[in-house]
């Protein structure tokens, strides 16, 4: 898991060192017999059946999805209905027979990796990468044995060929540039194929300032593909914009231009992600990418720049990745005080009475130490007050998504404590929306302080194209001391517990190796990602992993004297809390 992203590519991938000709780019509806496309349309059917069709709220997506592969693949009319029983389910067939023919055309003999090379470019056609547009494409990529690193690939084709041509550079810089790109094998990106998206998606990178470097710049490296003229000429700037949104929609841009309700701060910062020269170090990914990840934090310890990406310092879920800076000084109060009542506990775990109710399993009310509950004071109050700032919280970064902020582009959500409870009031807001579907691809919830009622989250999965995480410890003592004086919610506590109903989307995880109490969470992060399975770097000392915005919304003071703050807020923990 920790590997450096070249480890991620399998030894024989094709063009690590060369590029690609143009004459070995494929426009797959004129390579294909009629047999050929059948079967690509009929694996695609099968498919979306498996991912999205239980899912009511996905069969508009699923009906429209076939359609764009049957028009682009030229299938006569007839094959229609014949598509609608597969993605029904209605008619018997399997993966594996339609890849058996697929596999005989003589153009997808070595591989049938162009598969994924024409679906990404039919999915960004309109300018829009729908979430589960990408779901599908991961499952394809699944089903014909493609690392998924290499599907990300060929959607980094794009923005790296574009970059690498359009901007203004100085002698010394294209010289720079050179090397760079010989260290960093720029030649793979070339060699992805993804040169049929050409016109349409190219364009919404910029917003259509490199509408001329599409036929003049990319034509001789990708050839004359007819998919490639096609797109360039129906899907205008305009449209091809909306992609990526205004001024390439990097989140860091966004600021909350009034308060809304009692939320203070609320701002994006862009978190590094891959190392692109491998092993060398880490570069910063400043052009826009075809998906995007938010991570956010439960509470922060310190008032230092990095006080909230140090938990995520090794994540690498996506090229392009951002952090959620919101609420720092109600979330600085909370992380002391959790230090503090934790130092008590600690030694009160010394004394054999804590450590024996922990181990024992018996986390009632009855069992706490006098002591401890003694303490609750300290740690109640600042609790209370960022439960219900991260529900406000929640519903505004709802609103920031649906607006279309980043684009239009998948966005995975990832948070601890706290800032999993954001995400899960961004997703429930979002399920009491319309035109809310196919925005989220992926949410990973670790030790959520929410309900765990089926009710609520499977109005959540409705949302959510991908997985929804949920990563919890039974042995998380001090969560369930903060519920201690509580009628649990109906369902218990999603972060002490696996949610109670099966669901095709849902993954129940057990930390309880790794967690131990709650503050665990910010402590260990880089196994908890392991072992979520959710994709790290390692961490090169010395080696910078997050980027400094200066335009950041309220930005934390970098005095070092402990904060006064007086906090109005009333304890929030009461007996109707997630009910």
């Amino acid at each position: 898991m920790s590997e450096a992203f070249e480890d991620y590519l399998p030894n024989d991938f094709e063009g690590v060192e060369v590029g690609i000709e143009s004459e070995d780019l494929l426009d797959l509806s004129k390579a294909l017999s009629d047999a050929g496309k059948y079967s690509y349309a009929g694996l695609c059917a099968v498919t979306l059946n498996k991912l999205f069709y239980y899912n009511e709220w996905d069969r508009k997506f699923c009906r429209e999805c076939m359609k764009c592969i049957i028009s682009h693949l030229e299938l006569p009319s007839t094959v229609q209905p014949i598509m609608d029983l597969l993605l029904k389910g209605e008619m018997e067939n399997t993966v594996d027979s339609f890849k058996d023919i697929l596999s005989t055309e003589s153009v997808l003999q070595e591989s049938l990796k162009p598969l994924l090379q024409d679906l990404i470019a039919i999915a960004v056609q309109e300018g829009e990468y729908d979430a589960r547009w990408r779901v599908l494409i991961r499952k394809m990529s699944e089903i014909i044995g493609c690392h998924f690193e290499e599907m990300e690939l060929y959607e980094i084709t794009v923005i790296h060929c574009l970059t690498r041509d359009q901007q203004n550079q100085s002698d010394a810089e294209k010289k720079a540039s050179k090397s760079r790109e010989r260290i960093v094998k720029a030649k793979r990106y070339a060699l992805i194929g993804l040169a049929t998206i050409g016109g349409g998606a190219l364009i919404g990178v910029t917003g259509g300032l490199a509408a001329p470097l599409i036929t003049s710049g990319l034509a001789p490296l990708f050839g004359t593909s007819a998919f490639l003229t096609a797109m360039g000429g129906v899907a205008g700037a305009a449209t091809m914009g909306t992609l990526f949104g205004a001024a390439g929609a990097s989140l860091a841009g966004y600021k909350m231009n009034k308060r809304v309700g009692e939320i203070e701060e609320f701002a994006f910062g862009q978190l590094c992600p891959y190392t692109d020269n491998g092993r060398d170090g880490l570069t910063m990914v400043t052009t826009p990418q075809l998906d995007v990840t938010i991570a956010i934090s439960g509470w922060i310890k310190d008032e230092r720049e990095d006080n909230f990406t140090r938990s995520w310092k090794v994540l690498s879920c996506s090229r392009e990745q951002y952090y959620l800076r919101y609420e720092s000084s109600y979330l600085l109060e909370l992380g002391r005080a959790l230090e503090y009542f934790m130092s008590i506990a600690l030694g009160m775990a010394a004394q054999e009475a804590l450590k024996y109710t922990i181990l024992s399993g018996i986390m009632t009310a009855i069992a706490w130490p006098a002591g401890l509950l003694g303490l609750a004071n300290v740690i109640d109050n600042p609790w209370g007050v960022c439960c219900r700032r991260s529900a406000q919280v929640g519903k505004h970064l709802a609103e920031v998504l649906l607006k279309r902020e980043h684009g239009r582009r998948p966005v995975t959500l990832i948070g601890y404590s706290l800032g999993a409870r954001v995400i899960f009031y961004c997703l429930r807001e979002m399920s009491e929306r319309e035109n809310s579907t196919g925005l989220v691809q992926d949410a990973i919830l670790i030790g959520s302080p929410c309900t765990g009622n089926p009710e609520k989250w499977k109005k959540i999965m409705q949302i959510v194209a991908g997985t929804v995480i949920n990563g919890y410890s039974k042995t998380d003592w001090l969560l369930r001391f903060l519920y201690r004086a509580l009628s649990m919610p109906r369902g218990g506590v999603a972060g002490l517990q696996a949610l109670e109903f099966e669901h095709p989307r849902l993954q129940n995880v057990d930390l309880s190796d790794i967690v131990t109490g709650h503050s665990d969470y910010y402590d260990h992060m880089p196994h908890i990602l392991k072992k979520l399975k959710i994709r790290v770097v390692e961490d090169p000392e010395g080696l910078p992993v997050t980027r400094s915005d200066s335009h950041l919304a309220v930005p934390v003071t970098n005095n070092e004297t402990p904060m006064t703050k007086s906090q109005s807020d009333s304890v929030l923990l009461n007996n109707n809390i997630d009910k």
